[in-house]
């Protein structure tokens, strides 16, 4: 839990802290004759971000689009009105901007957002043949603070869900050996599984398919490709129930 997101923590606190610093600059010139827009737009700008760097550091997803937005603005407003003379405090915050942007527009930023902070405690066991698809779907569940077991088979899966008690347990249909509907059965009829959350995340989704999953104990339904806030949405639901 700890250093993810404690970076991203210093960072919101660090960027309040200069959008607070510069909004009061700005303050400052207020009376300066003629310079009255510009002051007026660089407030906005400032508060507003500094509104979105302290949601950041409560990790709420509106200030990191916020962040974005308002640096966004900075590099037009720049581009447009002081381009080419440009002067280098101008510069320093038009770098800023431009790094923000792309910090904040990371995937594996993005993920943190969608997560809630319990997420740093709880485990997810992946049961599917398809490496390539684990190796998209565990970074995805890492970055929203999640540890991530793997089991490649249905006998594998079982063994490890006995074994290492996960929190959830991410399934696909078509596996080797014991098919996953099989799979769920086994972990429902278990004493020691029965109250592990099964979600499904298989190609395979008609009315029949979802109906017959939800009848061997699936709590949710998820269909191959998923996007990742729709998984880390739907991981998070089904474990807050």
């Amino acid at each position: 839990m700890g250093k993810k997101m404690t970076d991203l923590k210093v960072i919101g606190f660090c960027l309040a802290v200069l959008y607070a610093l510069s909004a009061f600059t700005f303050f400052s010139y207020l009376n300066v004759p003629d310079a009255w827009k510009v002051t007026h737009f660089f407030i906005i700008v400032f508060i507003g971000s500094f509104i979105g760097a302290l949601a950041v550091i409560f990790q709420r997803e509106w200030g990191r689009r916020v962040i974005i937005f308002f640096n966004i603005l900075t590099i037009i407003y720049f581009m447009f009105r002081y381009f080419p003379r440009i002067e280098l405090l101008d510069l320093s915050y038009l770098f800023l901007s431009v790094i923000l942007i792309l910090y904040f527009n990371q995937d594996k930023i993005k993920y943190k957002f969608y997560s809630k902070k319990h997420a740093y405690n709880q485990s997810v066991l992946l049961i599917d043949d398809d490496l390539m698809y684990i190796k998209t779907i565990r970074p995805i569940l890492m970055s929203a603070g999640y540890s991530v077991l793997a089991a490649h088979s249905g006998e594998e899966g079982l063994q490890v869900a006995r074994n290492q008690q996960p929190d959830l347990i991410i399934l696909d249909v078509i596996l080797p050996g014991i098919k996953g509907r099989e799979v769920c059965k086994e972990l429902k009829k278990d004493a020691a599984t029965k109250r592990i959350p099964v979600v499904f995340l298989t190609a395979k989704d008609s009315p029949d398919d979802i109906a017959a999953e939800r009848a061997v104990g699936a709590v949710e339904h998820m269909t191959k490709p998923v996007h990742a806030k729709t998984l880390i949405l739907t991981v998070q639901k089904v474990l807050e129930n």
